[in-house]
């Protein structure tokens, strides 16, 4: 009995330690058939354990994705990587040269990893900054100032200047604009990559630097902080075509009955002309009953009234605007402007809580009573002319700034008043009014940018106070002509009138989508002589007064297209003869200097009356690259269809049929000379469809 329990004890055993061989082996396998048994058994086991594991990730999966979805995002990564900087992203507010050399090679090297031997190729030269014709001790002393906006805050970790000589200072600053928490200067020994440890969280970086010191390059090194760009809240609307088109002039000089054509009129008028004196403080705004006023009051309130248009006047000035001795970089220095531009809307605005105690009078002026205040004659009014030329009477985009700021509102009411008592700013006088920035020279998006720039840093609450950006172009080109290089006109669509305002139409679309843009100079000369910059030339079956009037429809419809607000054509009248008045802008009137009507006052006018109160909706695909179609409606159902070849080149389309939808009705219209209608006639629609012939000139199809 002992002998079998023990030998029951030994096989147990004995069965214990064999399958804790094959556990302990069962990987290697073997020729033992009971050992290949239990590996296939344990196998077996595992699989169905493993389908068991795979049927409970299954069910949770679900449960996984909803936990994932309020998981945080991983870190961001913090490896410090080369910042590329685009020139267009910079701001240079203190002056107008260019300093785009400062990041024109941001490929070439990386001096972070090895600064080996690779040195930028460019640099900035040392500029006459006063544009005297010669470069001196004052010009070498000149501190220049670029600005570079990062979109988004990020953290710099350093900054690599390529340095080419000794004693050259360079100024790093970052943080809040115009108050910057960090600064660092170095001032290198030696030629080569000099790196600038920054260590901070910013979105703006700004340099300074002596303008016989600049640097030949800038590198900026750092890692994203997770932030993103800003998106606009809303669309920026698209204005009514009646809205949009505009028309310049002079008040005093233009026949009134010949600015019907347009929706808008912009009025040049010096600043000075409602001033006594240009010196200040002796110098008071002339009463605004005297008689330059009382021609200007019988003027806009005809416009209003009987025209239905908006007059806006262009308060025009040059450096004297400025108070002698005050820094042209601070508002305060254009008190005088801020004061004029006050009493002016005072007179012209529609608030009716201003009293006669708010005027100010000069010397031998009637009395306050018998002024007449909140005329509602204006709705707009528009602060400068091309002030941002170079040269003693040029603007930098901050010294204009700050004299927008002070003429909006005082500088956010800082200067309350001036030292004849008046009160200052165009909001001040009427909190309903608009104002317009200083028309600039040129399609200037940086320079806009520096201007809001300054005003959002520098106004409180980031306002920037303005309600439209202001620019100037001409549709031109170089060719070759007897030997000469000349410019002449050109179409909107061979100028690419479009992408020439991307930039600063996108720039207010982000960042200011309740601004308007306005384009208030472009337009056409008539006289012939290839010695007249940017002239209709007379092609095909068209003549030059013809190309001109069809270059300035396509042109309007091309603005309205692409969110333009107001444009200006310039101008009203022919300053010079239209057949000997060699040179631009003599001949670029919509009515000669003997008072004639040219082709375009018609074509105007037909446009105007034809897409009144109706906004561009769409392009639409034509099917042939040599027909473009606008389509425009009023949101009560009209609809019109804008038709032209978009060429210059007197190519015609015959016979193309026009898809109109459901509608049973359409009438042409077409521009002709001296008719500010048009001739209308019925179309035959069939299955939804007209023909038409298309040619360069811009025909109108309007359903129901």
């Amino acid at each position: 009995m002992k002998r079998t329990i023990r030998n029951i004890l030994l096989c147990m055993l004995s069965a214990l330690m064999l399958v804790f061989f094959v556990a302990c082996n069962g990987d290697e396998g073997g020729d033992d058939s009971s050992s290949q048994t239990s590996v296939e058994e344990t196998t077996t086991k595992d699989e169905t354990s493993t389908d068991i594991t795979e049927e409970t990730t299954t069910e949770d999966v679900s449960s996984t994705e909803e936990e994932s979805s309020t998981e945080e995002e991983p870190p961001l990564s913090t490896d410090v990587t080369k910042i590329e900087i685009d020139y267009n992203s910079t701001f240079v507010g203190v002056s107008l040269k260019d300093l785009s050399n400062l990041f024109d090679e941001q490929k070439n090297a990386d001096p972070y990893v090895s600064a080996g031997f690779i040195f930028p190729q460019t640099y900035v030269p040392v500029y006459d900054v006063d544009n005297d014709g010669d470069i001196d001790d004052e010009d070498y002393a000149f501190v220049f100032e670029i600005t570079v906006d990062l979109e988004v805050r990020k953290h710099i970790d350093c900054i690599y200047i390529y340095n080419k000589g000794e004693g050259k200072n360079f100024v790093v600053e970052a943080g809040t604009p115009f108050a910057y928490e960090f600064s660092t200067d170095v001032t290198p020994t030696a030629t080569g990559w000099v790196k600038i440890d920054i260590n901070q969280d910013t979105q703006y970086l700004n340099f300074k630097f002596k303008n016989s010191e600049a640097p030949y390059e800038i590198y900026v090194y750092g890692y994203d902080l997770g932030e993103e760009p800003p998106v606009p809240e809303k669309e920026h609307e698209k204005a009514t075509m009646d809205y949009l088109i505009g028309i310049n002039g002079h008040s005093k000089n233009d026949n009134v009955a010949h600015l019907a054509c347009a929706g808008y009129y912009r009025d040049y008028l010096n600043w000075k002309y409602f001033y006594t004196t240009s010196i200040y403080p002796t110098g008071k705004p002339t009463s605004f009953a005297g008689q330059n006023q009382i021609r200007q009051a019988a003027t806009y309130k005809y416009m209003k009234q009987t025209l239905g248009m908006d007059p806006v006047p262009c308060f025009m000035f040059d450096a004297s605007v400025s108070i002698e001795g005050v820094d042209r970089y601070d508002p305060s220095a254009y008190i005088m402007y801020s004061e004029m531009v006050y009493q002016f809307v005072l007179r012209y605005g529609s608030n009716t809580a201003n009293t006669v105690d708010n005027i100010v009078l000069s010397k031998g002026n009637v009395t306050k009573p018998n002024m007449a205040l909140a005329l509602g004659y204006v709705d707009w009014v528009e602060l400068g002319n091309e002030p941002n030329g170079e040269g003693d009477d040029g603007f930098t985009p901050y010294q204009l700034a700050a004299l927008t700021s002070c003429a909006i509102d005082g500088h956010n009411g800082t200067i309350a008043s001036s030292p004849t008592g008046s009160l200052l700013g165009a909001k001040v006088a009427d909190p309903n009014i608009k104002v317009a920035v200083a028309g600039l020279a040129g399609i200037q998006t940086r320079y806009t940018k520096a201007l809001a720039f300054w005003l959002e840093h520098n106004r409180a609450n980031g306002d920037i106070g303005i309600d439209a950006f202001n620019v100037h172009t001409y549709c031109r080109k170089t060719i070759s002509y007897n030997g000469y290089s000349v410019e002449v006109g050109v179409s909107p669509e061979e100028a690419d009138l479009e992408g020439q305002l991307k930039a600063i139409l996108d720039f207010r679309d982000k960042y200011y989508p309740d601004v308007e843009v306005w384009l208030t100079e472009f337009g056409w000369d008539t006289n012939q002589s290839y010695q007249t910059e940017g002239s209709s030339h007379a092609y095909g079956d068209f003549t030059g007064r013809e190309v001109q009037a069809i270059w300035l429809i396509r042109a309007y419809l091309i603005l309205s297209k692409i969110g333009v607000d107001r444009a200006a054509m310039y101008m009203c009248y022919d300053v010079g003869d239209e057949e000997t008045s060699v040179g631009k802008y003599g001949t670029s009137g919509v009515v000669a200097k003997n008072g004639e009507k040219k082709d375009s006052f018609y074509y105007i006018y037909t446009l105007k009356n034809t897409l009144t109160g109706m906004r561009f909706v769409e392009e639409i695909d034509s099917g042939n690259k040599d027909v473009w179609i606008y389509k425009y409606e009023d949101g009560n159902g009209k609809t019109s269809y804008a038709v032209w070849c978009p060429t210059m080149d007197n190519v015609k389309v015959e016979g193309y049929v026009l898809n109109i939808g459901e509608a049973t009705s359409a009438t042409l219209t077409e521009m002709v000379n001296e008719d500010t209608d048009g001739v209308q006639t019925a179309l035959t629609v069939t299955n939804g469809a007209v023909s038409i012939n298309v040619s360069e000139r811009p025909v109108f199809v309007t359903v129901e």
